[in-house]
């Protein structure tokens, strides 16, 4: 061995697979030493001095990525699309190297094959295993391999994950295309030297090539058309990449001519381009049999720019039309994209910039901060009151400022009080306290209510024997004396309200706001909880997270209810709603001219696809209760809806 030190099985087949793509020495030898490397102190001084800094710095960085990827797969937290694609970008973050990356991703394919050769030999906790990682591998790895544009462990990882969590689909898929391989193949082979042949005489200077189709493709295809398997048209297809422009529709009409086109399958990309800018004349053919084939046809440019550039494929298959990631950060990995040279042995080391950092909470749940961020921020991102009552942290189990700046993989304990709230030096920039604008609102917003609500207490004076007395104003300048003080000792006699409003029972002149949680509208029974710092919070009477705090605080429980119907009122409430709907085209535009034709605006859609299933959650601005359900009763008659309801 050249480097030195034992390697395993899962490590050695690790190399073969970098090797293929030829990366330079120092990712082979920090490949094969990484087994061994524990990550003290006294490992590094040891290996920097026998490898060198740049073999060093990767093993730790390995070791480093290993550790919280195996922590956050342990126990993923949210399992939801936003929190996945925060886990890859926190695991791109932490690998400021991308070799890094690319050393992982070898290791977990070498892994993943030791458990399927485990599987073979009838192990019934490696297949366990084997569910769970091929699970986490769909989620995350495949897709980080796909962005890097590293097709060949893209392709490897998708089969082996498929292959351990859906084995009954992945033997009958393998089965029916070795059914078909060997004529497959020989199509193949003939067409792309027909191609070739016409393209010579045509004087055209192209390439042709098949494209094969890996089973993990060919299920995902046929879940999300409904498609059985003799139904899919590109199990034989091939790309043809030319020069001009002109020349795609040259090479076009020429097949056209030998072979029959289906005209249902037919796109002109190029006319007609993507909305992200992909180009490229897509078409489906019959065969001499009536067997179809696909043929993609696009200059080098646009092939460039649909593998490189914001047309990626891993933009819209992945995110379904929903970018998970724009901008600068897009921006970065076309860009590492392009400087990754595979076929050179002396690869240089590209280091990956980002401004954004990924801190874990004990239970694994991963938070997205600016950089420079500090357990503050950390802690008003996770909701506002903890913030305002959060007085320390740790950090790795380290007690820390608050003014620390965080770091990516960092888990972050806070240490908050049961009541109280922000001090004033938070809001300001150079105190170093809050990076993010945001946070620094929220304490600025803390601060307006209760100098509000210091004012009105002035304003009242010594009126009443029921109200705030000239020694309880003055402790209202203090900071540390939380706001809801104010409305608890501000009892009175009730005044009517107008549409719109909240009539609180008992109480006069009081701070009111609608509860995120559970949104109500009127007609909907309501309860009033007296919050610190915000007034009182509105629920809807059976709102799980108002039952939990008035089991707490009982005495923070005031009866609420809503003011009188006024019928020429334009007060909108914002409401959740939820449809689950089998996918169709225009399911969108029937919704929406429901929502047009009820006079309900909507504020926010997202839409969540699993297989030929949609589930779409809205946001909406009615006027009352009465009015949702109308149009949740007209959403439910559409075709292939099988559900909507209120969130």
């Amino acid at each position: 061995m050249r480097d030195g030190g034992e390697t395993t099985p899962v490590i050695d087949r690790a190399l073969q697979l970098l090797q293929s793509l030829g990366v330079d020495a120092a990712t082979e030898t920090a490949t094969r030493l990484s087994a061994a490397f524990d990550g003290s102190q006294r490992a590094i001084e040891s290996y920097r001095k026998q490898w060198g800094a740049d073999v060093c710095g990767l093993l730790i960085a390995l070791h480093r990525m290993a550790g919280v990827g195996h922590r956050i797969t342990a126990d993923p937290g949210e399992d939801t699309p936003l929190q996945i694609e925060t886990l890859r970008r926190m695991l791109l973050a932490l690998a400021d190297d991308v070799r890094v990356v690319v050393i992982q991703l070898a290791l977990h394919i070498a892994t993943l094959e030791s458990i399927a050769d485990d599987i073979k030999l009838g192990d019934p906790a490696a297949q366990l295993q084997g569910r769970r990682l091929g699970q986490e591998t769909l989620k995350v790895q495949a897709p980080l391999a796909n962005r890097l544009g590293i097709w060949q462990l893209k392709w490897a990882m998708e089969d082996l994950a498929f292959r351990m969590t859906e084995p009954d689909a992945y033997r009958e898929i393998a089965r029916q295309l070795d059914e078909t391989r060997q004529e497959r193949e020989a199509f193949v082979a003939t067409t792309i030297a027909r191609l070739r042949h016409f393209l010579l005489q045509a004087g055209i200077d192209g390439e042709v090539a098949g494209r094969p189709k890996h089973l993990y493709s060919i299920h995902r295809k046929m879940q999300a058309k409904a498609l059985a398997f003799d139904q899919l048209m590109d199990l034989r297809a091939f790309r043809i990449l030319v020069g001009t422009e002109a020349q795609c529709y040259t090479v076009l009409g020429f097949l056209h001519d030998h072979w029959r086109p289906l005209d249902s399958e037919f796109d002109d990309y190029i006319t007609r381009p993507k909305a992200n800018g992909y180009q490229s004349l897509h078409t489906v053919l019959l065969d001499g049999v009536g067997r179809p084939f696909e043929v993609q046809i696009r200059t080098h440019d646009m092939h460039q720019r649909a593998e490189l550039g914001v047309a990626a494929h891993w933009k819209y298959k992945e995110s379904g039309g929903s970018h998970a990631s724009e901008g600068d950060y897009a921006a970065r990995l076309s860009w590492i994209r392009q400087m990754l040279d595979w076929g050179r042995a002396s690869t240089a080391q590209v280091r990956l910039e980002d401004d954004r950092v990924y801190a874990l909470t004990p239970k694994a749940r991963i938070i997205e901060l600016p950089k420079g961020a500090t357990p503050l921020d950390f802690a008003y991102h996770l909701h506002t009151e903890i913030g305002h009552r959060c007085r320390g942290a740790k950090v790795d189990g380290q007690i820390v400022a608050l003014t620390t700046e965080l770091q990516t993989g960092q888990t972050v304990e806070l240490m908050t009080v049961k009541q109280g709230g922000p001090s004033r030096d938070w809001m300001s920039p150079e105190s170093g306290y809050l990076k993010s604008p945001r946070a620094r609102q929220k304490v600025r917003t803390w601060f307006h209510a209760l100098d509000l609500a210091e004012g009105r207490a002035e304003e009242r004076g010594q009126q009443s024997a029921g109200e705030l007395s000239a020694s309880e104003a003055e402790r209202l300048k203090r900071a540390e004396i939380s706001a809801e003080e104010v409305i608890l000792s501000k009892i009175a006699k009730p005044k009517s309200m107008e549409k719109g409003q909240v009539l609180v029972v008992g109480v006069d002149r009081m701070l009111t706001a609608l509860a995120r949680c559970c949104k109500p509208a009127p007609p909907d029974a309501i309860r009033g909880f007296v919050t610190r710092g915000r007034g009182v919070s509105v629920h809807r009477a059976q709102c799980t997270t108002f039952l939990r705090m008035s089991a707490d605080a009982p005495e923070r429980v005031i009866e609420t209810e809503w003011g009188s119907t006024n019928a020429a009122s334009d007060a909108r409430y914002l409401v959740d709603a939820v449809v689950v709907a089998r996918s169709r085209s225009d399911l969108v535009r029937d919704i929406a001219e429901i929502l047009a034709r009820e006079k309900i605006p909507l504020a926010k859609m997202d839409s969540f696809p699993k297989g030929d299933h949609l589930t779409m959650a809205l946001s909406l601005q009615v006027a009352d209760g009465e009015q949702l359900k109308r149009a949740l009763a007209m959403i439910r008659e559409l075709s292939g809806v099988m559900s909507a309801q209120r969130g």
